[in-house]
């Protein structure tokens, strides 16, 4: 039996790294090979590439709204990052940006955890 094709989705993909400065470009560069090798075996192009640096989370969560009205225009498909920490603070404040992505009509993907889904359905 043969695999279905996933259609190719388009992604930004945002790095994140804890390090101390003078490290962080060398964890980048890490971290970006770890994500592209995960999208060419998953069929994602990678649309833009953007890094946070040493910023802290305040800054992070304005660079994931940013990204937010992007995908929302049609500018990408979704969102895509090595693990859910390099946006969020933790368990709640993840599902909250996953549910973010989703209702902009987007996909959330992470190399650690796979395409990641609300199975919600809203009535009414």
């Amino acid at each position: 039996m043969s695999k279905k094709k996933r259609k190719k989705l388009r992604c930004f993909v945002y790095l994140s790294t804890q390090a101390e400065e003078w490290l962080v470009e060398e964890k980048e560069r890490k971290q970006l090979r770890y994500i592209r090798e995960y999208a060419k075996a998953h069929n994602i192009e990678i649309v833009k590439v953007f890094r946070k640096g040493t910023l802290g989370q305040h800054e992070v969560n304005r660079h994931f709204n940013a990204l937010l009205v992007k995908i929302r225009t049609g500018e990408a498909e979704g969102l895509l990052l090595a693990s859910m920490g390099a946006v969020s603070s933790d368990e709640v404040d993840a599902y909250r940006k996953v549910g973010m992505i989703h209702a902009a009509g987007g996909q959330m993907v992470t190399v650690d955890e796979g395409f990641l889904d609300l199975k919600i359905k809203m009535v009414g």
